[in-house]
């Protein structure tokens, strides 16, 4: 879906290590505006500390300042709606952050509220928002209606501690966050920056798929996360990077125009390229049971010769009845989308049939010679449209690959006629945690970065997998009648067939 709004971070995520705009960063931002797509900030910063910010990127549309305690028009004045921490709580959340040895910092109406001027960061911060802080001695009479409560020190390790212990002790009546290593912020519980997505959502009457967000810190997950697209900052911790949906390049990298231009502006519409894929893709990947081959009779017949042959076996030993591997049902129930010991361990659990891991890595590895035979005796059929797709990709001009979970994708290829159509095959029996990087050895083989590929996968793991290995676009083949399973398993896009991506002519729908 088209992106209409982009919320971003401001510190590690707009502006450098030195709290710089660059150039490439504001010329980002008008084309956004150019492209019609709007742009506003939200931050852990006052709205006084915004200033520089919305004067250099010329913002008109209303900001969310303490990471959406406040929302304040651009003048940074006009109040529109805040959110304040009842005073209990605030007392509660400044005791524990004293005693944990935290230097405590209050935002309460337009002033910064702290004890000791000359402590750590002080000076910093004074630099970020561009106004000096109330010294007071005891901060308990300012707790009247805070908007939030930093507790820093230079000890991060405390400073994630009192993260944890503060979201533990306060609960459901207020959201504690850290927005910076040094800087554990404490905010009524609405005000976070997955709220400030969904208030921008209501205010705008968009749906949360047309809405972006760029971020660094833990702070931003929960706008990453609640946007339709997320995107991380290269700067920003291995966990903030795993959970978004890309990940640019760092604050000192320009990662923010990076992103704009490869994420936003870079996206389909698919009247953009011939394939229906992002401008930039120079590569195709292609799962190949379901997608490419129509392989999954023969594998259901592999795993009933299997499965027959071991359960007569053992009904003969124990004098039990046999009842035979049903081909629909069992075939469907265990082992359709799943890796072949995945299945095949779900299928023994469900007959009560408990065996040494050998023994069952010994049965996947007889089922696998059971379909080499199958594989002599009858040719594998392909998806004719999928066929046309990579033919018409390789004419255009990008490499392709084939991944598969068998260890047999060779000689599925070579059956089914269309090994020459690929520049890499990636066979093998990873298992489901490793499947990122399955995919990402076939991007390294093609000689392309990942956000450089496109992925097309019919199982909701392999999705999973291409999203979690942050490709530029993934493309749900549904054969089963299962669009939101892929979709909700990270598919941008669900497709019937990949041919529905071309016209007769060979252009887009």
């Amino acid at each position: 879906m088209t992106i209409k709004l982009l919320i971003a971070d401001i510190d590690g995520t707009l502006v450098t290590r030195d709290k710089a705009v660059t150039e490439r960063t504001r010329e980002a931002v008008a084309r956004l505006r150019a492209s019609g797509i709007l742009f506003t900030v939200t931050s852990g910063r006052p709205p006084r500390g915004m200033a520089g910010l919305v004067a250099a990127l010329k913002l008109t549309d209303p900001v969310a300042a303490f990471n959406g305690g406040v929302y304040v028009k651009s003048d940074l004045t006009t109040v529109l709606e805040q959110k304040t921490l009842p005073p209990a709580i605030a007392r509660q959340a400044v005791d524990f952050m004293l005693q944990a040895g935290l230097d405590v910092w209050v935002y309460q109406g337009a002033d910064w509220f702290l004890r000791g001027p000359e402590a750590f960061r002080v000076a910093r911060e004074r630099r970020n928002v561009g106004f000096d802080p109330v010294v007071i001695a005891d901060l308990h009479g300012v707790l009247d209606a805070p908007i939030k409560i930093v507790g820093v020190s230079e000890d991060t390790e405390r400073v994630a501690r009192c993260e944890a212990e503060l979201s533990r002790r306060l609960g459901t009546e207020a959201s504690a966050a850290r927005s910076t290593p040094y800087y554990v912020d404490v905010t009524h519980p609405e005000a976070n920056k997955g709220m400030v997505v969904r208030e921008a959502a209501r205010l705008l009457g968009l749906p949360l798929e047309q809405i972006a967000a760029i971020g660094d810190m833990a702070n931003d997950l929960p706008m990453l996360t609640t946007a339709g697209l997320g995107l991380a900052m290269g700067n920003a911790s291995a966990e903030v990077q795993r959970l978004a949906r890309h990940v640019t390049r760092t604050n000192e990298e320009d990662g923010f125009a990076y992103a704009v231009d490869a994420f936003i502006l870079g996206q389909p519409p698919f009247a953009r390229t011939k394939l229906g894929l992002p401008p930039r893709t120079r590569a195709c990947l292609f799962g190949l049971d379901g997608v490419l081959a129509q392989t999954s009779s023969l594998h259901a017949r592999a795993w009933k010769q299997l499965c027959d042959y071991y359960l007569r076996r053992r009904a003969r030993a124990s004098g039990q009845p046999f009842i035979p591997f049903d081909l629909v049902r069992d075939t469907s129930h265990y082992f359709d989308g799943k890796p072949p010991l995945e299945g095949l361990r779900a299928f023994l659990d469900a007959r009560g049939i408990a065996l040494p891991e050998s023994t069952v890595h010994a049965l996947n590895d007889r089922k696998a010679e059971l379909l080499v035979e199958l594989l002599r005796q009858e040719q594998v059929e392909t998806y004719e449209g999928t066929v046309r797709y990579v033919q018409a990709a390789r004419a255009a001009g990008l490499r392709t690959a084939v991944v598969s979970a068998s260890r047999h994708c060779a000689e599925l290829l070579q059956s089914a006629g269309i090994s020459d159509l690929f520049d890499a095959r990636l066979g093998a029996t990873p298992p489901p945690e490793v499947y990122p990087e399955v995919y990402l050895e076939a991007a390294r083989a093609l000689g392309v970065e990942s956000e450089e590929a496109v992925v097309f996968e019919d199982t909701p793991a392999g999705v999973a997998a291409a999203r979690a290995a942050h490709f530029a676009y993934v493309i749900g083949v549904d054969r089963l009648g299962r669009p939101a399973e892929l979709r909700r398993h990270g598919a941008d896009l669900v497709v019937t067939d990949p041919a529905a991506l071309l016209a007769q002519d060979g252009t887009p729908h």
